[in-house]
C-alpha cells in the first residue's frame, strides 16, 4: 500500500529545495545589483571608457554627473583640455580592473552604461568621476534621476576652484564681456572663460532658463531639471556677476551653462556703468 505521507514528504522536500534555490539566486542578484566589475580596455575621452565585464561582455561606460571637454566635437574637433582629461583618465584606468556603480537610470539614449567608476589606488579606492572634477578637467553635469553622489561632485568642484586647477586657471585669465564673446565666438567656442555680465533678463525657453544682459546675444543657461540651481536665477537678477564656464555656440548666439554654484566667482557689491571692461578690480566683488 502506498504511503501518502511519503509522497507528501517528497513534494515538500522539492518545494523546499526550489525555495532555497530561489532565495540563493535572489540574494546573489541583490549583492550584484547596481555594482559590477570590469577591465578597462580603451579610453574614448575624459568621461567615456570601453570595458570588458567579468561575464565577457563589452560595455561602453559614460561617467555620471560630470562632463569633460570633447575629443571629437562635430564642429570644433578637439576642445580645450580634452586631451589632458583623456590622458589623466587613461593614467588612472587603462588595463586596470574597476568597480562600476550604477544609479537609478542605467543607460543613456546611445545605449551606454551610466556609472560611477571606482579604481583602487595606493591611498584606497577612488571615484574617477570625482578625480576628474577635482583636477579641473571636468564640470558637474547633473541629469535626474541619477544624483547619488551630486554632493561629492559639488565639493570636488569647490576644491578645484579653490586650488585654481585646470579650467579654473585658464578661465581666470580670460575675462570677457558678453559683446566681446559674441564677436569672438568662432574663436572662443569650446574654450573656458570668465564672463563679466549684468543680468537684466531672465526668461524660460522650453526646458532651460536663459539669463542675459540687455541687447546681447550671450546667455547663461540653467537647465530646468537642475532644481538645486533654480534659486540662483532669481537671486542674480539685476546684478553684475562673473561666471566661469565653457562657451558653446547655438542658434541664439553664445551660451555658457551654469551647472554648479561654484562657477559664479564674483557678484558686484555696487552697480557700475557697464561697457568695455578688459579688467575688473577684485575689490568690486564679493
Amino acid at each position: 500500500m502506498r504511503n501518502p505521507l511519503a509522497a507528501g514528504g517528497r513534494k515538500g522536500l522539492v518545494r523546499k529545495v526550489l525555495l532555497a534555490a530561489f532565495l540563493i539566486s535572489l540574494f546573489s542578484l541583490f549583492l550584484n545589483l547596481g555594482e559590477k566589475e570590469a577591465l578597462v580596455t580603451d579610453i574614448v575621452d575624459g568621461d567615456t571608457i570601453v570595458t570588458l565585464t567579468n561575464q565577457g561582455k563589452k560595455e561602453t561606460i559614460r561617467y555620471l554627473l560630470i562632463d569633460t571637454p570633447e575629443m571629437h566635437h562635430p564642429r570644433r574637433g578637439e576642445e580645450e583640455l580634452a586631451r589632458k582629461a583623456k590622458i589623466f583618465n587613461s593614467s588612472l584606468l587603462l588595463n586596470k580592473k574597476i568597480r562600476i556603480e550604477l544609479d537609478k537610470e542605467e543607460r543613456d539614449k546611445y545605449g551606454r552604461l551610466l556609472a560611477y567608476v571606482w579604481v583602487s589606488t595606493e591611498n584606497g579606492e577612488k571615484m574617477v568621476n570625482e578625480a576628474l572634477v577635482e583636477k579641473g578637467l571636468a564640470l558637474p553635469y547633473f541629469i535626474p534621476p541619477n544624483g547619488k553622489y551630486l554632493g561629492v561632485i559639488m565639493e570636488a568642484t569647490k576644491r578645484a576652484r579653490g586650488q585654481n586647477l585646470g579650467l579654473w586657471k585658464l578661465a581666470r585669465k580670460r575675462i570677457f564681456t558678453p559683446s566681446q564673446i559674441y564677436v569672438e565666438l568662432p574663436y572662443l567656442a569650446g574654450s573656458y572663460v570668465t564672463i563679466d555680465i549684468r543680468i537684466d533678463e531672465v526668461k524660460k525657453s522650453v526646458s532651460r532658463w536663459l539669463l542675459s544682459q540687455s541687447g546681447s546675444r550671450c546667455y547663461l543657461v540653467i537647465y530646468d531639471n537642475n532644481k538645486h540651481l533654480l534659486k540662483i536665477k532669481d537671486s542674480l537678477t539685476g546684478k553684475r556677476i562673473k561666471v566661469v564656464g565653457k562657451i558653446t555656440a547655438s542658434f541664439l548666439g553664445a551660451e555658457i551653462v551654469i551647472s554648479d554654484p561654484a562657477q559664479i566667482i564674483g557678484i558686484a557689491k555696487t552697480t557700475v556703468p557697464f561697457g568695455y571692461i578688459p579688467k575688473i578690480a577684485s575689490s568690486n566683488y564679493i
